[in-house]
Order: C-alpha cells, then sequence, then structure tokens
C-alpha cells in the first residue's frame, strides 16, 4: 500500500498580519523631520497636531468613499504623523 502523501502547511503571500516598522528608517525619517523644522518642540508639537487632522480627515474621507487612492492618503497621513511624533520625542528628550 503506498504511504500517504502529507500535506504542507500553506503559505500566504501579501503582507504579514502585524506589519513590523522599520525602526532605524522611521528616526531617520523622524531626524528629517526635526532638522527641517529646527528642532523646536513647539513646531513639532503643532505639527502633531496638524497630522492628527490630516490623518483623521484621511480617515473620515476613506470609510465615507472607500477606494484605493483614499487608503494610500490615509496610510501616506499615518506614516507623516509617526514621524513627527518620533521627532517631537526626541526633540524632548533632548
Amino acid at each position: 500500500m503506498p504511504r500517504r502523501q502529507q500535506r504542507r502547511p500553506v503559505q500566504r503571500k501579501g503582507a504579514p498580519k502585524s506589519p513590523r516598522e522599520d525602526s532605524a528608517a522611521l528616526d531617520a525619517s523622524a531626524r528629517r523631520v526635526l532638522a527641517a523644522n529646527g528642532g523646536d518642540a513647539q513646531r513639532l508639537e503643532a505639527l502633531v497636531h496638524d497630522l492628527e487632522q490630516l490623518r483623521d480627515e484621511a480617515d473620515r474621507l476613506a470609510l465615507a468613499d472607500p477606494s484605493p487612492d483614499a487608503l494610500r492618503e490615509y496610510r501616506r497621513a499615518t506614516r507623516e504623523l509617526t514621524e513627527a511624533q518620533r521627532a517631537f520625542v526626541m526633540a524632548t528628550a533632548t
């Protein structure tokens, strides 16, 4: 009797379930934001506030009219907000 073939585990392609943040790239982007704003914590805090509003607006638009462009804008706004938040932390830590 022939041996029964075992199933291979299914490998899913695409993004992992929990995307890992590239910390070095995020730090580099945050340093660029920090340099562009002169290291001023107040300017960075205002930038973070503005980017939070921009991200919330992109989220609202993406929920109202889902599309690849809306998702791209939401992800861009989220990335820029994360970079500004990291730059603010860097500015207040020194």
